[in-house]
C-alpha cells in the first residue's frame, strides 16, 4: 500500500463553513482525523508559493485582483471567509503538518514556465513527510519528472472543459491522457461525475489500476465510487471507515 492510498483525501484540508478551506485550520482538523491533506499552490507577485485554490481572490476573501498580482505581505493582510484565518505560504503548511499525515499539492499552473514548479519543489525537497504532487497539466508534471524523478505524481482529468477556454485538441489530449507515457503518473486524478468508460479503461492500463476519484462530496457518491478506485479526494461529509 502506497501512503497516497492509505487514507480518504481531504480536499483542501477537512473543511466545513467554519473552517475555510485551505486555511491552517482545515489542516489542524485533518490532521486531527488522520486524513491525507490535499492542498492547492500559487505563486505570489514576488515568488513565494502560498496555499491558496482560485486564481482570483474574490471568492474567499471579497478582495478583487488576482494571487499573482499581490506581494506576500499584502496577500497576508487579507483573512478568509470573514474568519481569522489568513492565507498560508507552503512553507507554513509544510512547518506545521510536519509529517503528521501525507500532503497532496496540487499546482495550479496555467502557462508553464517552471517558475511556480522550481519554488515548490524547493521547498519539498527539503520536507521529511510524505508528499505527492498532482495537477491538471502534463507540461508541469513533465518538468518535475525530468528534474524530481522519484515524486509521486498524480495526473489530474476530466471530462468538463467548461470553464477553461481551451480548443478541441488539447481538450482531447488532456481527456485522454496523452502525456502519461511521458510523465509514468503513479497515480490519476479522475473528475467522478464526468468521467467515461473509455477514459476509465486507458487508465486501468496507463496506471496498473492506480484510480483516485475527485471530488466526492456526499456519502451517496462515496457508495457508488468506492468499488471503481484506489480512493477518493472528498469534502462535506465524513467518509466511514472501511470495514
Amino acid at each position: 500500500m502506497t501512503f497516497y492510498l492509505e487514507r480518504p483525501i481531504a480536499h483542501r484540508g477537512l473543511h466545513d463553513e467554519e473552517t475555510p478551506e485551505n486555511s491552517m485550520a482545515a489542516f489542524s482538523k485533518a490532521i486531527e482525523n488522520n486524513y491525507i491533506i490535499e492542498l492547492d499552490v500559487h505563486l505570489s507577485k514576488d515568488g513565494i508559493p502560498v496555499v491558496f485554490h482560485d486564481e482570483s481572490l474574490e471568492r474567499m476573501t471579497g478582495s478583487r485582483g488576482k494571487v499573482s498580482q499581490y506581494i506576500l505581505s499584502s496577500l497576508k493582510k487579507l483573512t478568509l471567509e470573514e474568519t481569522e484565518e489568513r492565507i498560508p505560504t507552503l512553507n507554513e503548511v509544510l512547518e506545521f503538518v510536519d509529517g503528521r499525515v501525507p500532503i497532496i499539492v496540487e499546482l495550479k499552473v496555467t502557462h508553464h514556465n517552471g517558475e511556480l514548479e522550481a519554488q515548490v519543489m524547493k521547498s519539498l525537497y527539503q520536507y521529511k513527510g510524505d508528499f505527492a504532487i498532482q495537477s491538471f497539466n502534463p507540461l508541469t508534471l513533465r518538468w518535475i519528472r525530468e528534474h524530481y524523478p522519484n515524486t509521486v505524481l498524480g495526473l489530474l482529468t476530466t471530462s468538463d472543459f467548461s470553464s477553461t477556454e481551451l480548443g478541441l485538441g488539447k481538450k482531447k489530449v488532456l481527456q485522454y491522457m496523452a502525456f502519461a507515457p511521458i510523465i509514468r503518473p503513479d497515480y490519476i486524478g479522475l473528475d467522478y461525475k464526468t468521467f467515461n468508460i473509455a477514459q476509465y479503461y486507458l487508465i486501468k492500463l496507463l496506471t496498473h489500476g492506480k484510480i483516485i476519484f475527485w471530488t466526492i462530496d456526499d456519502l451517496k457518491l462515496y457508495e457508488e465510487s468506492r468499488e471503481l478506485c484506489d480512493n477518493i479526494i472528498f469534502e462535506g461529509f465524513i467518509p466511514p471507515e472501511k470495514n
